[in-house]
């Protein structure tokens, strides 16, 4: 098994894990907290009418203090429908608009994080090598009794060059997958919300 690089597991450590990673999950808790202060106001504002003059705001009221909700907003309709003695007879209907709008609750079911790190080093070595060799020959009488003069020479040359060039590449991504759900309703919104359906009532229309 090969040896890891010491010098990539120095420049990994390097990288702030802890805040890479960190910091989308505490953004997540904030953005799930957000929610939950979003349904809050969307009740408040969907479903009740505004507080009374001194009465303690449901959202942005003092935390110690209970909250005063105020008085329900509701909707009212009129329409044509038979009686019990089959006769045409106008009705209206109050229905509160709690039980008819569908109320927000935003649930961060699941959150993936991908982080890729690419340590890249290149290293090019050039070589070249020259070699050179020339030599000569000459020869050269001065009488015929003296002897043969012979001149040789030889000279060589080698030239060697070497070029290394080192290339380091950093590459970094990084991404991040979200998924909300709408959550289920709290039993106590939901026995709140069976209340306000049985208080929808159908009455004849003031002749």
């Amino acid at each position: 098994m090969p040896a890891p690089d010491t010098r990539a597991v120095a420049e990994l450590q390097q990288i702030p894990f802890a805040h890479l990673i960190g910091s989308p999950l505490k953004a997540a808790v904030e953005a799930q907290a957000l929610a939950a202060q979003s349904t809050i106001e969307f009740i408040h504002k969907v479903g009740f009418k505004e507080p009374a003059t001194g009465a303690t705001d449901l959202v942005f009221g003092n935390p110690a203090d209970n909250a005063d909700a105020g008085e329900l907003r509701s909707v009212t309709f009129s329409y044509l429908k038979k009686n019990e003695n089959d006769e045409e007879q106008e009705f209206s209907l109050t229905v509160p608009f709690l039980a008819i709008t569908p109320i927000p609750y935003i649930r961060i079911d699941e959150m993936t994080i991908d982080f890729n790190a690419k340590l890249t080093d290149a290293v090019t070595r050039n070589t070249s090598s020259d070699f050179t060799l020339s030599s000569s020959v000459s020869a050269s009488y001065s009488a015929f009794w003296s002897p043969v003069k012979v001149d040789a020479r030889v000279s060589a040359t080698f030239n060697h060059k070497s070029a290394t060039t080192q290339h380091s590449q950093r590459e970094y991504s990084m991404q991040i997958h979200v998924r909300a759900v709408q959550d289920e309703m709290p039993s106590g919104m939901s026995r709140m919300l069976d209340m306000l359906e049985q208080a929808i009532k159908e009455v004849p229309a003031t002749p």
